[in-house]
């Protein structure tokens, strides 16, 4: 077979994105002189968007103020390639302008004037596996880079050569520059619900570790002001009662006070800081006022003009004027916007769907080069840009953007929704077993022998790997249609006569909607989808279908394991 022109996907792709979706549509209003006032002082900012986890599609936003225009996927306009695996942070610090890209491991060091990547510093252990660094900050011409792997990494700016690294606590998720010395918050995330619980005090001239400071568990992101003090949010459980905001005196390293204040993100501008708070359970969000000299709450609603914000994400201050960023992540798995509003809590502007996940901006006096506003020509797309078909089977994303689906849809318009997504590399959920989908690409798929010609984005990580299976087709009739003659794939399982053929499955709509979907199959089991705490307002069941829909396929190994106990379950595969 030697080309591919189509794929179906079979697959069973639940991914683990914890959170509420909401039904806003991304608007992509194109800038102007009208609605985009000039920022003082302001050249130009800088947004960075993470993606989505593990699907490779960080971004880097360039705004120019002089023409108001904007560069959404500016880095690879640049430099013909992407910028990785979930950014997660950004900073300019001299002529340049350096990004930390978590999952894919590395530093990307920019020059500011042309957009040009000067250097990708890896940030791997000994072994080559994934240090995954989260923060970057700067001194003395050095840069330090705080990673999940529990180390502190310092890098000359110069030679980009990493000098030294130290260990800290567990998954540093913050770091500052404060009296000499480096503050790093230990989240201890990925060991949820047993975090870390200090802050990492580090002596600049001998990098090292000189005390460990509790604070409360899970503390996330830290901030140094003008007079001495470090500031950390103190996120505890997202979902309990134990969130704080600390203040430590960098003299003594003490806590030198504990807030109420419930703070996920915080920027800090002069004497004020901005803390913005996110509950998971209500999805509401609050934005304060803080006075850091006389360390009380100003106001309590930072917004004054009645604009809503439906999922808060990043917040920064320009320096050149104090108008305060706010990125909109929406569902998380959407382009966002960043909204600018004055010190006074009053909107200046926005700009829509810059990207998936804005997270951090940053902003330059000096305006670039503008190469990155050229027309580029139209080349073929790395990723598929059509889909045919559509028919995801039962399960927690069902009937929310991620399913490709608003209130109301027949299946002709979850089908164009869910075209207009992959065009825009969002992902889909196809539910349980059975769910499918059939993509097109604008090109030939070349099968090259002994090399990989096209990838499948999924849950490809320990504990919440789904294995599906995969078919492709050729369009030898030339009509344009995925009408042809499908192959599958052979998987890792083909050939170990493990599969079961010609299984089918049926899926019931439950009574009430927001009930436990029951399954049976031509096996004679039966069984259900059970509902959980992360996705508690959808029905699990494709409101678009008819009241029960029978899928077929070729069942592979059942390898879960329960590593929980009798009481809480906790499934893996």
């Amino acid at each position: 077979m030697p080309r591919i022109n189509y794929i179906l996907l079979p697959l069973l792709l639940c991914m683990l994105l914890f959170y509420a979706c909401d039904d806003m549509a991304d608007i992509n209003e194109s800038p102007n002189e009208e609605n985009h006032p000039p920022e003082s002082g302001t050249a130009e900012l800088y947004i960075l968007c993470e993606g989505l986890f593990n699907l490779n599609n960080s971004s880097l936003v360039r705004y120019t103020f002089g023409n108001h225009t904007v560069v959404t996927d500016y880095f690879r306009q640049i430099n013909r390639r992407g910028l990785g695996d979930t950014a997660n942070d950004m900073a300019i610090y001299g002529s340049k302008l350096y990004i930390i890209v978590n999952i894919s491991s590395q530093l990307e060091v920019v020059e500011l004037k042309t957009g040009r990547s000067l250097h990708r510093v890896s940030l791997t252990t000994e072994n080559g596996s994934s240090r995954q660094p989260r923060h970057i900050a700067f001194d003395g011409g050095k840069a330090y880079v705080c990673s999940f792997d529990g180390t502190v990494a310092r890098m000359d700016t110069a030679s980009y050569r990493i000098e030294a690294q130290i260990k800290v606590g567990r998954n540093p998720d913050g770091i500052c520059v404060q009296n000499n010395k480096l503050y790093v918050s230990n989240s201890g995330g990925l060991d949820s619900p047993n975090y870390d619980n200090t802050v990492s005090v580090i002596d600049i001239p001998s990098f090292t570790e000189i005390k460990r400071i509790s604070v409360g568990d899970n503390p996330g992101k830290i901030c140094a002001d003008a007079y001495g003090d470090v500031y950390v949010a103190v996120r505890g459980n997202p979902t309990g009662n134990n969130q704080s905001f600390i203040r430590i005196d960098s003299r003594t390293d003490n806590i030198a006070d504990s807030y109420t204040n419930r703070v996920m993100n915080f920027a800090i501008d002069n004497d004020i800081a901005y803390l913005y708070n996110y509950d998971y359970t209500t999805k509401s969000s609050s934005i304060k006022v803080f006075d850091v000299q006389t360390e009380t709450v100003l106001r309590e609603n930072f917004i004054t003009d009645g604009t809503k914000i439906t999922t808060p994400y990043g917040i920064n201050v320009n320096p050149y004027n104090g108008n305060v960023y706010i990125t909109d992540a929406y569902n998380y798995t959407v382009t966002g916007d960043v909204l600018c509003f004055n010190p006074q809590g009053k909107l200046q502007f926005r700009l829509n769907g810059v990207g998936i996940n804005p997270n951090t901006i940053v902003f330059s006096n000096k305006a670039s080069l503008p190469g990155g506003n050229e027309e580029q020509p139209e080349t073929s797309s790395a990723f598929a840009n059509k889909v045919w078909e559509y028919t995801p089977a039962p399960g927690q994303f069902i009937n929310t953007v991620t399913s490709a689906y608003k209130e109301g849809f027949t299946a002709g318009q979850v089908l164009a929704y869910a075209d207009e997504q992959i065009k825009k590399r969002s992902l889909l959920s196809l539910g349980g077993f059975g769910g499918s989908i059939i993509l097109g690409f604008d090109h030939t798929v070349k099968n090259i022998a002994g090399a990989y010609d096209f990838k499948v984005y999924g849950n490809a990580h320990e504990g919440s790997s789904e294995p599906g299976i995969v078919l492709v087709s050729k369009d030898v009739n030339d009509n344009g249609l995925p009408d042809d003659e499908w192959y599958e794939l052979a998987g890792s399982e083909y050939h170990s006569g493990k599969i079961i053929r010609g299984y089918e499955i049926t899926y019931y709509r439950p009574i009430p909607l927001l009930a436990n979907v029951r399954w049976t199959d031509n096996q004679g089991e039966e069984g259900s989808i059970p509902r959980n705490s992360f996705h508690k307002e959808n029905s699990y069941y494709p409101s678009w279908m008819d009241d029960k829909i029978t899928f077929r396929g070729a069942l592979l190994l059942n390898n879960a394991i329960n590593e929980g106990n009798t009481e809480v379950e906790r499934w893996v595969q």
